[in-house]
């Protein structure tokens, strides 16, 4: 892609340590049925091996970095969107994995007229295991269409859980981007869902019904590697997300949702103790018992 020529979508994955899985994510990228994107790929200094697979591939859309020293999560996902030169933008972990269509309709749904005032396009997503085994074909937290943030936040709160997605599933204007403070790991376990919210001050939600990607649950994931401080962290973001008047959560709200976090913490901490290793790394079910 030339220089002069603006995409319509910067893709950007940042990754750290993601040799298992980055050539099939990068892969996923490149073999979209939409083609107008540039692919940034930012390196927090692995030693893995990933920059070298990164690098193998020859695409004149990709553009790769490598940090020269370890900026963690949060520094590297921001710095991951601080360049991007498309209309849209989609963050990508490093081992998650979009279908063919995703970009194709996510797009479209942006560029269609009855869109004006959508700030974040999410669809919805399959769960993988580390072998790319589908776990849940399809989590459905929300109907398709147009949502306003006090509803999202709402049934966010009460839930429990994202209920929009991880990075993996939005695509969002880069011009509203600009309008935030960017990825906060204050509570690191809603990185992706605070700066959900933060697009969701400047508009609306646009649900699309269909698994368009795949969230793997892998042990080098930032969710495996934080599982257990799930609830707490969790919690804590739900009260914050509670105290903005302008999301009209109730009191009532956040007690369903603090016996619901409970309960979905649980389950996915024990998910990503089933499921998040390779076959010989995953401790079967009665292990986690003894």
């Amino acid at each position: 892609m030339g220089e002069g020529k603006r995409p319509l979508v910067t893709v950007t994955i940042p990754m750290y340590n993601n040799a298992r899985f980055i050539e099939e994510t990068i892969a996923s990228v490149l073999n979209q049925s939409f083609t107008d994107f540039e692919l940034l790929i930012y390196d927090d200094n692995s030693t893995d091996g990933s920059f070298e697979l990164a690098a193998s591939f020859a695409d004149s859309r990709i553009r790769l970095i490598r940090n020269s020293e370890n900026l963690g999560p949060e520094g590297n996902w921001n710095k991951a969107i601080s360049s991007v030169r498309g209309r849209f933008v989609k963050l990508v972990c490093g081992d998650d994995i979009l279908y063919p269509t995703c970009l194709e309709k996510q797009v479209a749904r942006f560029l269609d007229p009855r869109s004006s005032g959508v700030s974040l396009v999410s669809s919805q997503r399959t769960i993988i295991d580390s072998q790319g085994k589908a776990l849940i074909k399809k989590v459905n937290f929300l109907d398709e269409g147009r949502k306003g943030a006090e509803e999202v936040v709402r049934k966010m709160v009460r839930m429990g859980t994202n209920i929009i997605g991880e990075p993996v599933c939005g695509l969002f204007p880069a011009e509203v981007m600009g309008r935030t403070r960017g990825y906060s790991a204050v509570v690191p376990y809603t990185i992706d869902l605070d700066f959900w919210l933060q697009l969701l001050a400047h508009g609306d939600l646009y649900v699309i019904d269909e698994p368009l990607c795949a969230f793997r649950i892998s042990d080098v994931s930032w969710s495996s590697r934080i599982g257990e401080q799930r609830y707490d962290q969790f919690l804590e973001f739900m009260e914050l997300a509670a105290a903005d008047a302008s999301h009209g959560v109730t009191d009532l709200d956040l007690f369903i949702g603090k016996i619901n976090c409970a309960v979905q913490s649980m389950t996915s901490l024990m998910g990503f103790k089933l499921f998040a290793g390779s076959p010989s790394e995953k401790r079967p079910p009665s292990a986690m018992f003894q």
